[in-house]
């Protein structure tokens, strides 16, 4: 036997040796090297980790118990649907993996393919857990198994007490969405970046919907900067619970004033606490027009890719912000104090690139309006491809992250890119959208819009969870949006949605005159004549109108493909092209039969 055969078989032993020690003490192991980890649940009792390699995903869960441990993949976070693996250690000590799937919140059936391999299983008796190692095919070709992509993915979890399968108990399980697939993460040190930190401290106003905006002086650059990553900060429980999401603006002072003349009064270092975005008198909101972060519920940091960085810093004088947060506080609670901060990682080392951020979809109005009892409702927001022929040079734009945006009624969404009658594959899309779960997600390959090009963004919502009642547009959680929110480069001025004429809307449902009145958060209609439905708009859809099939039919036919409005400079008709070639998604599937 060679000295080095020698070598290997001694650093096998010890390996092994290492191995039984650890098991044997309860320390936590870690052998393979895994991209991602994240705590499934509150308390660290089940930690899931996971590398996807070519068209397979390999997952370690570490799980606070010495019973049964699942783990699944679910249509709507629930059992209903859901894909199910269930392992663990017997009291034999042998291993036990099988391939479940489940109709309802009942106990799951066996597959009659088993497509979940599990690759290792222990126990670490000391600290009560059990460790797994499996893997699965991302795409099993398998009606009982769910496809596994680059939306989002609602993992279900539970914790039995014993290795007998039966009902974990309601504290032994939860959900959690993520996106499994993904683009990797730049690696980025932000100890060695500049930090520029806005924080809001607020004692949240005691009504359903707030948007509250505050104004905040950005630091004095001697140069151009490069902002490189975001992140959001939420320190406590009640800011985790209730900042839905936000949006931060650049200023700019009108006429001859320069901006901290203009501006440094409202600011909330000296004292201004902010207002209500949508009826306050004394801020400035209108010089505020500009997006450069916008963050929604669930979202992590976003790191720039490397050669990629949004320019701060290119005048002399410092830049003043205004940050519009979403507090959402159903329960009407009084007197709940907290604070809800974003930090901007910047440095003078620039970068080759300027990012910038464009918003598309539908303008927020009541011409958005889910009916009552719909299933898959779907509603449209385009950007024409006359904004893009005179908006963009000739060499377009790339697009390399997006942020789908919607509220608690959207299921799906997706960002659909035309070139004349050819529909381009999808910028982004989620057939799994999670309100709770909103990203700003580094595409997986970047995708370039030419002049010419038109984007439309389709969003698909269910009102059945409202138990009779319709879905209106608005800022509130329980009223809906439709946009999405693409960063690309060049920095250009690209601002490009649409909306569904609001006087035609309203002649729909036999409204002849009305006026509006700005509330807290949205701008509300009130009916004038006929007076047999005068009054608030939203009492005419829900309790007044009737919704007969022939008129769901034309009313879904007509917001879906009918003419729209586009913003951009000046009002321009769209509409999806005519007669185009729909895009497909490769099916992988058919090519393997």
């Amino acid at each position: 036997m060679s000295k080095l055969e020698n070598l290997y078989n001694m650093l096998a032993k010890i390996g092994t040796l290492f191995l039984i020690l650890q098991i044997c003490t309860g320390a936590s192991i870690k052998q393979h090297i895994y991209a991602n980890e994240e705590a499934l649940d509150g308390e660290g009792r089940y930690l899931l980790r996971w590398n996807v390699v070519e068209d397979r995903v390999e997952f370690e869960v570490e799980a606070g118990t010495l019973g049964f441990v699942g783990f699944g993949i679910s249509p709507s976070g629930t059992m209903t649907g859901a894909d199910i693996f269930i392992a663990g250690v017997g009291a034999d000590g042998s291993a036990y993996g099988q391939d479940f799937h489940a109709t309802g919140e009942t106990t799951p059936i066996l597959d009659t393919q088993q497509d979940w391999r599990l690759l290792e299983a222990y126990e670490m008796a000391a600290q009560n857990k059990t460790i797994l190692k499996f893997s699965r095919l991302l795409n099993t070709c398998d009606e009982q198994d769910f496809a596994i992509g680059n939306d989002t993915s609602r993992i279900i979890w539970a914790l039995g007490a014993t290795d007998t399968i039966s009902y974990h108990g309601a504290s032994n399980r939860g959900t959690k969405s993520l996106n499994l697939v993904h683009a990797d993460t730049p690696e980025l040190d932000v100890s060695t970046m500049q930090n520029f930190t806005i924080a809001v401290n607020i004692t949240m106003p005691a009504i359903d919907t707030s948007y509250w905006c505050t104004f905040h002086k950005g630091p004095t650059l001697a140069s151009k900067n490069h902002i490189v990553a975001f992140d959001t900060l939420l320190p406590s429980l009640e800011s985790f619970q209730h900042t839905h999401h936000f949006v931060v603006y650049t200023c700019k002072a009108p006429g001859n004033q320069t901006d901290e003349e203009y501006f440094d009064r409202f600011t909330y270092a000296n004292g201004v606490i902010g207002d209500h975005c949508f009826t306050t008198e004394e801020l400035p909101i209108a010089q505020c027009q500009s997006v450069i972060y916008t963050w929604a519920k669930g979202g992590k940091m976003m790191i720039f890719p490397e050669q990629v960085g949004f320019p701060i810093g290119e005048s002399p004088n410092a830049q003043y912000y205004m940050v519009e947060i979403h507090y959402d506080n159903p329960q009407l609670l009084e007197g709940v104090f907290f604070e809800t901060a974003l930090a901007m990682y910047y440095t003078p080392e620039l970068r080759p690139i300027d990012a910038a951020i464009l918003a598309l979809g539908q303008y927020v109005d009541i011409s958005l309006t889910v009916p009552p009892n719909q299933d898959a409702f779907k509603v449209v927001g385009h950007c024409s491809p006359e904004c893009t022929r005179e908006a963009l040079e000739p060499e377009g734009i790339t697009v390399f992250a997006s942020m789908l945006h919607s509220h608690k009624s959207g299921r799906k969404m997706r960002t659909r890119h035309f070139r004349g009658n050819i529909e381009l594959p999808w910028i982004d899309f989620d057939n799994q959208y999670d309100f709770d779960f909103q990203q700003n997600k580094i595409l997986l390959e970047t995708r370039q819009i030419l002049p010419g090009d038109q984007m439309s963004v389709e969003c698909t919502y269910s009102s059945i969870w409202r138990r009779g009642e319709p879905v209106i547009g608005g800022h509130s959680t329980y009223e809906e949006m439709c946009q999405n929110l693409l960063w690309y480069y060049p920095r250009g001025g690209l601002g490009c949605m649409s909306r569904y004429d609001v006087d035609t809307h309203l002649a729909d449902f036999g409204v002849e005159t009305y006026h509006t009145v700005q509330g807290a958060s949205n701008l509300r209609y009130i009916i004038d004549t006929p007076t047999s439905i005068a009054g608030d708009y939203y009492d005419l859809v829900a309790t007044k109108f009737n919704w007969t099939e022939d008129f769901l039919r034309a009313y879904q036919e007509e917001r879906l493909n009918g003419d729209q409005q586009s913003h951009c400079g000046a009002l321009r008709p769209t509409r999806y092209p005519t007669n185009f070639v729909e895009y497909v998604p490769v099916d992988e599937c058919a090519i393997k039969k």
